[in-house]
């Protein structure tokens, strides 16, 4: 009876030693980043305001996604997406919780931490980009500013939501940032502050599809622009570990040699949560200076979309990898769940069923 007991323990002990068979490491789910879902994402948010997804009661006769104004002001197009990125959300899996928060319509899909310690679960980390577009009443797709943010923030929730992790991860869709951050800045005053949230970090996402600069001869170095502020607790080390993560996951992207930048850490989502001690950072093709400069010609206007003058710079193979390093970050910040050694556990059960046939 012993030795027989000793035999299918050391066997259990063999196969936990192999370690889970799958889905145990953020190198798993990286590789589940697909570059055809995310140009999907893409292109469908930047159509939006034709009523392509929400039918003819969307349709406004030219694509545009405005909220600035507030809940009297939005644009048919924001409407549709606010109701696409709901239901996608929800459709992506039963362990997302998806709502949608404040006067701007910001869009949360948040995946609730597993582990038993509340200090480790209840930690939260963020990733997001915005969804809304400043020009009202005009054509203006905003197919890099901001399709391409919300998009990669699509494509980490589908992978993501298929795990468990021991900390919990929001994926939010932000509205009103256009208008300063408005929505961002309401969230972390109504929801963040008001509930005394931990946050773990937040990765914001904001214009990276056209990494070429369109003011530089040749279109300059392709590099990703990383910017926070450095003297808030854990910015530094949010960046670090964002880095490392590029590095290991997303091996051919580079990183621009001044990163973490500290200049302009403010403009973009991420600065409502810095501004108030919240480690943050902003992830895009370039900086908010070199972008207010000229380095996407068609910022803010109608020649923003892949079918339109700036499509012919998109690179969808970079931002692809740009959304490696952000799943890889966070995936590893909120430590995803191991499965369950399931090999294991029926060898054992097998075995021990054999043994006991024998003993009768």
């Amino acid at each position: 009876m012993h030795r027989r007991f000793a035999f299918l323990a050391s066997v259990l002990l063999v196969f936990l030693a192999a370690g889970p068979s799958s889905g145990q490491t953020p190198q798993d789910l990286v590789d589940q980043v697909s570059q055809a879902q995310y140009t999907d994402y893409q292109v469908t948010l930047q159509n939006m305001g034709l009523g392509l997804y929400g039918g003819p009661a969307y349709d406004q006769g030219y694509r545009n996604r405005y909220n600035t104004g507030g809940p009297a002001l939005e644009s048919l197009g924001f409407k549709e997406a606010n109701l696409y990125l709901t239901e996608t959300f929800t459709a992506l899996s039963p362990n997302l919780v998806v709502s949608t928060q404040g006067s701007y319509k910001n869009v949360i899909a948040e995946l609730p931490g597993t582990d038993p310690d509340p200090a480790v679960r209840d930690r939260i980390y963020i990733l997001s980009g915005h969804y809304d577009h400043p020009a009202g009443n005009v054509d203006a797709p905003g197919g890099d500013d901001n399709a391409s943010g919300t998009a990669a923030v699509l494509e980490a929730a589908r992978i993501m939501s298929q795990f468990q992790f021991r900390s919990t991860v929001r994926f939010i869709a932000w509205g009103g940032e256009e208008g300063w951050m408005l929505g961002s800045k309401e969230y972390v005053a109504d929801v963040v502050m008001a509930n005394g949230e931990t946050i773990g970090g937040m990765l914001n996402l904001d214009m990276i599809l056209h990494p070429r600069m369109d003011n530089v001869t040749g279109g300059g170095v392709l590099d990703l622009d990383v910017s926070t502020k450095l003297d808030v607790p854990g910015a530094a080390a949010l960046y670090d570990t964002f880095a490392a993560a590029a590095a290991a996951y997303a091996p051919s992207l580079l990183l621009d040699t001044r990163n973490p930048q500290t200049d302009d850490w403010y403009p973009s989502d991420q600065g409502a949560f810095l501004e108030m001690g919240y480690p943050g950072l902003m992830i895009a093709e370039n900086n908010a200076t070199e972008i207010w400069g000229g380095s996407m010609a068609g910022y803010h206007t109608a020649a923003d979309a892949s079918d339109r003058a700036e499509g012919a710079h998109y690179d969808y193979a970079w931002a692809t990898e740009v959304v490696k390093a952000t799943v890889g970050a966070v995936a590893g910040q909120a430590q995803v769940v191991p499965e369950p050694a399931t090999m294991a556990l029926l060898a054992l059960g097998g075995l021990a069923a054999v043994a006991g046939r024998k003993r009768r």
